[in-house]
């Protein structure tokens, strides 16, 4: 982005993201968009901006942003924390108290944690793990699991330029031990989901067309098959809409909070033979391909 003339008005509103990756290369166009708003991005692995309309800066360079909406999205609680705790992040936040959105699927302990230490240093903390991948955050449908003890005018726009649903949760830490139920819950189905749409060919050989016309079609199941079954039958892993590799993080963070369930367990096996198999950013649709692609 082109530096402002000398005397130009500053925008309404600057947003910072920080993180990129799936998520956020669906989210920092449309956040770009938006009226009256300046986005800038940090990533701690990128060498150049993947949007001319958004600079690329150092996490020294972040409160000269002057931030009032800081986002960030990162694969894991690591990831996380690095981020919100480095000294010119926390600098920045304490001098320019915005709010600070976390959309990373992290542990509840770590939200809570995230909640007390945004907090303490005079921002507004927003709670908000999203659900709806890639596709959804080019589209701007993503739904958004939140919590936050105050409201902020500029994080409201933010979210709606990319969530098309926002559930408000009443405690912090609760966004999160849902998602994390949430995703449980949807990796078991795409496990399943995958285990027997290998049974239709091998069973009806001819008929299958008809079979997979059914079950994308017809019947309780036909939302999933139909999104999920062309990726199956092409093996198309490659361009993930959501890696393999995050499922699993996803997948531990959930046993440690439910425990041994069977099913938990059952998934959380397939998709890390998924990862030894394809490698840790396939799409994680490749759950389905451990034992023989359709």
């Amino acid at each position: 982005m082109t530096p402002a003339p000398p005397g130009a008005p500053r925008p309404a509103t600057t947003i910072v993201v920080a993180g990129y990756g799936a998520l956020t290369s669906g989210i920092l166009p449309r956040l770009a968009a938006l009226p009256d708003t300046r986005v800038a991005l940090t990533s701690r692995h990128l060498t150049r901006s993947p949007d001319a309309a958004v600079p690329l800066i150092g996490p020294d360079e972040l409160s000269d942003q002057h931030p009032d909406v800081l986002i960030g999205c990162f694969e894991n609680d690591a990831r996380s924390r690095n981020f919100w705790t480095h000294q010119h992040v926390t600098a920045a936040i304490a001098a320019h108290r915005p709010a600070c959105i976390e959309l990373s699927t992290i542990s509840p302990d770590r939200a809570e944690q995230w909640h007390q230490e945004t907090a303490a240093l005079g921002a507004i903390p927003w709670e908000c793990p999203v659900t709806g991948s890639r596709p959804g955050a080019k589209a701007g449908t993503l739904s958004a699991f939140l919590y936050t003890a105050a409201p902020h005018t500029a994080a409201d726009h933010a979210l709606a330029a990319f969530t098309r649903n926002r559930y408000r949760f009443t405690a912090p830490g609760n966004p999160a031990r849902f998602k994390l139920i949430f995703n449980a819950w949807g990796a078991a189905l795409l496990h399943a989901a995958g285990a027997f749409a290998r049974r239709l060919p091998e069973h009806l050989g001819e008929d299958y067309p008809v079979a997979a016309r059914i079950v994308t079609t017809d019947g309780w199941m036909a939302a999933l098959a139909a999104q999920k079954l062309p990726r199956f039958e092409g093996r198309a892993y490659d361009d993930p809409d959501f890696a393999v590799h995050h499922m699993i993080k996803d997948l531990r963070y959930a046993r440690d909070l439910l425990g041994d369930e069977v099913l938990l367990t059952a998934a959380l096996d397939a998709f890390t033979a998924a990862e030894q198999d394809h490698g840790p950013y396939a799409d994680f649709t490749a759950v389905a391909d451990t034992r023989g692609a359709l």
